[in-house]
């Protein structure tokens, strides 16, 4: 019996928008052979651009939407608008609505503190990545910022200070994987999903927000599992 075949995995990244966060998940992707490509929403002038872009794109093609962060709302928006052959899609640490009060400090504070925290790398590591931290994924993290700019940041967290989760139910297979120490996507952003996606799995993960840098094996495994599941 032949081995069933794959649709393409498309990882939408977060707020940094650069796809470079990815690196860690992708590694593990590749070693399960699992076909996926970054597509970086950076290069474009807002998300509307860039589910355009995807949607002439991809026109045909077997997809799962694979999105972290910033890009689960993303995600939602094209299976709504159901422009492409989205047979699954893969929700990590992200939300539907307005996720945390944090969103208020861009009206107070330069989104230069955001690209570049006055924080030693230490403490820094720590806030972002939890226990699992590193050199390795600091100097991600830093990479990342150098390639958004700081008008792209104030917009989608000016975005976010705005979402509202949609009306419409997808009847789409989607999982939710959270992390179990998000402290910029509390828990309660999982329940709008529940309300959209009328088949809707969840896994949740020991970790920090950027749960796929920093538990990216068994992310993988996750989505691989979700994937092949009939």
């Amino acid at each position: 019996m032949s081995e069933p075949v794959f649709p393409l995995l498309i990882l939408m990244p977060g707020m940094d928008g650069s796809g470079l966060l990815y690196q860690p998940l992708g590694e593990k992707l590749q070693q399960l052979e699992l076909p996926f490509v970054i597509e970086p929403l950076n290069p474009h002038q807002d998300k509307w651009a860039y589910i355009e872009y995807l949607e002439q794109k991809y026109p045909a093609q077997p997809l799962v939407l694979v999105a972290e962060s910033y890009a689960g709302h993303i995600a939602t928006l094209m299976a709504i608008r159901g422009n492409l052959d989205i047979q699954k899609i893969v929700l990590m640490a992200t939300f539907l609505e307005t996720p945390t009060k944090l969103t208020q400090l861009e009206k107070l504070l330069p989104t230069s503190l955001i690209q570049k925290p006055p924080l030693p790398n230490l403490l820094l590591g720590k806030a972002l990545f939890g226990k699992n931290s590193s050199q390795e994924l600091l100097d991600l993290f830093f990479q990342a910022m150098d390639d958004v700019s700081s008008e792209q940041l104030s917009e989608r967290i000016r975005d976010m200070r705005h979402l509202t989760a949609p009306t419409e139910q997808l009847s789409i297979p989607a999982l939710y994987i959270q992390a179990s120490d998000d402290w910029l996507v509390p828990a309660r952003n999982y329940q709008p999903f529940k309300k959209v996606f009328t088949h809707l799995g969840f896994s949740q993960l020991n970790g920090s927000h950027l749960i796929a840098q920093t538990q990216p094996r068994q992310c993988a495994f996750l989505i691989e599992s979700f994937v092949k599941k009939a």
